[in-house]
């Protein structure tokens, strides 16, 4: 359980805002203001209503910045589509290629078992000829 001692009074800040004592008015036990008064507000010097202003646009200069963002605009999706197309060209031209070398080394292997050793034995045989055996024989000279 909290106690407060009646003795220690809360820290409160004092009020900041200054107001003038001659612009009250409190008549009726109510606050009216005038319109003149700015209570709780900065009065901005001119130095500052300076830094928060946008710089003088004139309109046919926003009209021109959108008329070449949008020309740029256009440019760039025309770069993208020309783009789009030729990898597509690139890509048919890839599967083609690579369907010419599947053939190639097709008609190489045949070419290759048509003339290899083993085709030539054959050959030989059914002629009539007659295998010599190994190559690798030892030649012997006399003196």
């Amino acid at each position: 359980m909290l106690i407060k001692s009646p003795m220690k009074k809360d820290k409160v800040k004092p009020n900041r805002r200054n107001r003038p004592a001659g612009k009250k008015n409190h008549s009726n036990g109510s606050f009216r203001s005038n319109g003149n008064e700015n209570y709780g507000k900065r009065f901005k010097s001119d130095k500052e209503k300076k830094k928060l202003s946008l710089p003088n646009v004139k309109p046919w200069k926003v009209i021109v910045g959108a008329i070449v963002i949008g020309v740029l605009g256009v440019l760039y999706l025309n770069h993208v589509f020309a783009t789009q197309k030729l990898l597509q060209n690139v890509q048919k031209l890839e599967r083609k290629y690579k369907q010419a070398k599947r053939l190639h080394n097709d008609y190489k292997l045949r070419y290759d078992r048509m003339i290899g050793p083993a085709a030539i034995y054959q050959k030989a045989k059914r002629k009539g000829f007659i295998n010599g055996g190994p190559a690798e024989k030892v030649i012997e000279v006399q003196k």
